[in-house]
């Protein structure tokens, strides 16, 4: 085929005939897919430390959609995260009870109707049954889309129903399709129906409360109709006009409410949630090269405060109080002022952006893939994910454009991928960013293979696409060091989990782990602070045991050197405001089990102030200024009554949040000797 020009379809392979065919292999991905699926979530409950013990995104979602399912179907704050996921969390809480197993099924069921789903996706594009089997099983293979079942995390919804999205846009399958570039002049009556692009509009407007950066998707969505019809694609004139009403009628029906919802509980205007300044300020700032997910100084990494945590910062830098708009829209003007300052720097953090998320590494979030595969052995025995099917996507992508750009029904994939290639860019990339680009990819890797067993291929053409692929999905861009550092990342969290879960076989684990990483990493402050929470607990322990005198002297060891790591840590100016409160509550937690109250009163405001909701250091503050009233008292000094109020209304806080009847009991009853103390 010339430039331009058509040539005659090869003949259809008999794979590619008759409609039972095709419905054994979608009944083949699903089984293969749901079976992978299964034994994933089992092997991940069974032996993942983190398994019964959500983290981060996780844990609010999950904490979240335990508030709607007890009732608080509305809220009483702007939306800072998208809500629709906890909302379908909380609709799977309402039905089967807050049993992580049940959800993790769920998801696993989900996960293999997409697989389903991109098979559909693959045979409606591209019109061939074997690349629709070869796209559904590298999914149903796909290690990252098995693991996602496992988590309690967004992409679980979002990916399947933006697939469904997908294979609407590109509509029904014609029979007759080649693979090899010959072109296929689509008929104008097969253009959507009105159902058809409404639900394309829910759809889109669904994603948009899933993911932030699919709100940038929707003017690509509303402009389809017009620019289908520019195209000569599929659109007679007479559609456009009313179809793109009704995209957006169907976008509207979703966000609308959203906004009302937003505004009725704010009196601030945000579409979906108040979050788009700080997504953009974090993956576009000049302390974040490679523009991935990380943690700021300011921000304390429990989701249901990042709003404030942002917020604060946002008041510290200008100086007077700002409603969730303004704080979305300083974060905004803090990345077009560092834009403007150092447009080279920018560059190239958007070009590391692009090779990181078209890159082999599955950069990590609040998971990291080869952390998890550890734990989780079924995953091992998987082909490559990215790899191998992001390779072939980017090398069926490429070979589309020159060799069957006429194939016009796969033309929405293309346009798919690069819009949603872009929202990443300019935002966060991350595994589960971009693990709806891995999904839409497959069918131009289906595409691929196929293309290569057609007696008329362009194999010169078909090859040369392979070179630019093979740099994208295989050349590393990040240093083997940061690699690293994200695994050692993984185990230090584990470690203080795993000294939170303080039992002695979880201490020794956390101890293992401590060891190693100051080997790694010596004298740093985090690690610091890990030992010392490893000393102070074995310290107390030791010194708990009344007549073995050998054994107390070791535990009061014990406790001085953690102390003295704390003070060392406390003391280095380049400590960052999230070491220096946990470091803060470590020496706080020391000083008040060995009685020096005073210290500890320091200590625990230290923390408060970085966390005042923190209810650990409420309580250690509650207790510290108790004994120090106590102790005025006892000298007969009239400043006992200040520290006793204060203690008294940090209790009284805490007792309005628990509620667990006992513990209720044990703060009324302390609170009963505050107030005779504060008299």
């Amino acid at each position: 085929m010339s430039a331009g020009g058509t040539r005659p379809a090869a003949a259809t392979p008999a794979a590619e005939k008759g409609p039972s065919w095709y419905r054994l292999v979608l009944w083949s991905v699903l089984a293969v897919a749901l079976l992978v699926r299964v034994a994933v979530v089992l092997d991940f409950e069974a032996h993942h430390p983190l398994a019964e013990r959500p983290v981060i995104d996780e844990a609010s979602y999950e904490r979240w959609a335990l508030e709607i399912s007890g009732g608080d179907w509305i809220g009483d704050e702007v939306f800072f995260q998208e809500p629709l996921y906890p909302y379908w969390l909380a609709t799977i809480f309402a039905v089967a009870g807050p049993d992580r197993t049940v959800v993790r099924l769920v998801q696993a069921l989900l996960g293999a109707l997409t697989c389903v789903g991109v098979s559909v996706l693959t045979k409606r594009a591209f019109g061939s049954t074997v690349a629709a089997a070869i796209a559904g099983v590298g999914l149903a293979l796909h290690p990252t889309h098995a693991l996602m079942a496992c988590l309690l995390l967004k992409p679980n919804l979002f990916v399947p129903l933006w697939t469904l999205l997908a294979v609407l846009v590109v509509g029904p399958s014609s029979d007759a399709a080649p693979v090899d570039g010959a072109q296929r002049r689509p008929d104008p009556r097969s253009a959507p129906s009105a159902r058809t692009v409404l639900a394309i509009g829910v759809l889109g407007g669904l994603g948009a409360l899933l993911r932030g950066n699919a709100l940038i998707l929707l003017p690509v969505l509303v402009a389809w109709p017009a620019l289908s019809r520019a195209l000569r694609w599929s659109y007679a004139s007479q559609r456009v006009v009313r179809d793109t009403g009704l995209m957006v009628v169907g976008i509207a029906a979703i966000l609308v409410p959203t906004a009302a919802r937003n505004w009725y509980v704010g009196d601030v205007f945000a579409l979906t949630t108040s979050g788009a300044g700080t997504n953009l300020y974090g993956g576009n700032n000049a302390d974040n090269p490679y523009g991935r997910a990380t943690e700021f100084d300011w921000v304390r990494g429990i989701p249901e405060h990042e709003a404030g945590d942002w917020k604060n910062e946002a008041e510290r830098r200008t100086g007077r109080t700002l409603d969730p708009g303004e704080v979305s829209g300083f974060w905004m003007g803090e990345v077009a002022r560092s834009v403007r300052d150092d447009p080279a720097l920018h560059a190239r953090i958007l070009w590391n952006k692009l090779r990181l998320t078209l890159g082999g590494y599955e950069v990590p979030d609040n998971h990291s893939y080869d952390w998890d595969e550890g734990f989780v052995a079924t995953l091992r025995f998987l082909p490559p994910g990215w790899p191998l099917w992001g390779f072939l996507g980017l090398c069926g992508v490429a070979s589309f454009l020159v060799v069957a750009r006429a194939e016009r029904r796969a033309w929405p994939l293309v346009w798919l991928n690069a819009a949603y290639l872009v929202t990443i860019v300019l935002t966060v990339t991350s595994m589960r960013a971009r693990l709806p680009l891995a999904v839409w990819l497959l069918p131009f890797a289906g595409w691929y293979v196929v293309a290569w067993t057609r007696k008329e291929r362009r194999v010169v053409l078909l090859a040369a696409a392979a070179v630019p692929a093979a740099f994208l999905a295989w050349v590393p861009v990040l240093p083997a060091d940061a690699r690293a550092e994200d695994l050692d990342e993984r185990r230090f969290n584990l470690a203080v989990y795993l000294v939170e879960e303080g039992s002695d076989e979880a201490r020794d684990r956390a101890r293992g782990i401590a060891e190693e990483l100051d080997q790694r990493y010596p004298g740093t402050s985090r690690v610091m602070t890990l030992a010392a929470q490893l000393d102070a607990q074995r310290g107390f322990e030791l010194v708990g045991r009344t007549g073995d005198t050998a054994a107390r002297e070791e535990g009061a060891r014990l406790l001085d050197s953690a102390l003295d790591r704390m003070r060392v840590v406390l003391e280095r100016p380049e400590v960052n405001a999230r070491e220096r409160f946990r470091a803060s509550v470590v020496a706080g937690a020391i000083q008040l089990g060995v009685g020096r109250p005073d210290a500890a009163v320091r200590s625990f405001r230290t923390a408060h102030a970085f966390d005042p909701a923190n209810e650990e250091v409420q309580l250690g503050l509650a207790n510290a200024l108790y004994l120090v009233a106590l102790r005025a008292r006892d000298r007969g000094d009239s400043g006992a009554a200040l520290p006793a109020r204060e203690a008294a209304e940090l209790l009284e806080d805490l007792r309005e949040r628990s509620r667990d009847p006992a513990t209720r009991q044990l703060f009324e009853s302390r609170l009963a000797e505050l107030r005779e103390l504060s008299r």
